[in-house]
């Protein structure tokens, strides 16, 4: 029987790409659906809105780093696939974080 980090680890694996990609995904259609009207907004909408974006930056910086505690992506935990798929979402958040993605 597997050891509650290993079943945790296993839990993370299977979560994370679909929670990373949402994140992803929202932050981008949030940030780009509002910036698209920020001449009508007012003080207060402006500050709410950016302070949403903080949010959802967080979120993503969060999901990354518990990639990196569940030591993530790992070979022997996962298929060939879900193992490139996860990788790449934590590359491109981090591409994104660091300002250099399409957001």
């Amino acid at each position: 029987m597997p050891t509650i980090e290993a079943r945790s680890r296993l839990a993370i694996a299977d979560f994370l790409p679909g929670a990373i990609q949402t994140a992803l995904d929202s932050y981008q259609f949030f940030s780009g659906d509002q910036a698209k009207s920020q001449e009508e907004t007012s003080a207060k909408q402006f500050k709410e809105h950016h302070d949403a974006c903080k949010v959802a930056i967080a979120h993503i910086e969060l999901l990354i780093k518990l990639a990196r505690w569940a030591d993530l992506p790992d070979p022997k935990i996962e298929s060939q696939n879900h193992q490139k798929l996860l990788q790449n979402l934590i590359e491109k958040g981090q591409a994104e974080l660091a300002g250099e993605g399409d957001l």
